[in-house]
């Protein structure tokens, strides 16, 4: 796909209620078991907690629905890819370094940007 330049459409920032493991709880009590989804929710919630900027841009030239890499951009903004929506915006998860060089990169003139897409898996 040809380059395309980026615009910031909007910055949200997400808001996490409190975590609870009652896994400890039950076990103080004696209650055991094997709690096998525990992993994937630390896992997830780790992943909520460290990209909390739910960052929006708009390309020149818009992609087809799905998942991208936008080549061109920083490492850190680059990082978990984005999805393109039907509308033309692309929606993608930053950490706070993330969002710190994708605005840094925009000040600086910013660049163009090459949409590649990702596997169905990634």
């Amino acid at each position: 796909m040809a380059s395309s330049s980026l615009q910031l459409v909007s910055v949200r920032r997400r808001r996490l209620g409190p975590y609870v493991d009652l896994g400890p709880f039950f076990l103080f009590f004696g209650i055991s078991g094997v709690d096998r989804g525990r992993e994937a929710r630390i896992q997830k919630r780790f992943d909520l907690e460290y990209y909390p900027h739910i960052v929006t841009v708009r390309l020149s030239a818009a992609p087809a629905p799905g998942r991208y890499a936008l080549r061109g951009l920083p490492t850190e903004a680059n990082k978990r890819g984005w999805t393109a929506q039907q509308g033309g915006t692309l929606q993608g998860d930053l950490s706070d370094d993330g969002l710190a060089e994708l605005r840094a990169w925009l000040a600086s003139g910013g660049g163009d940007v090459r949409p590649e897409a990702l596997a169905s898996g990634g």
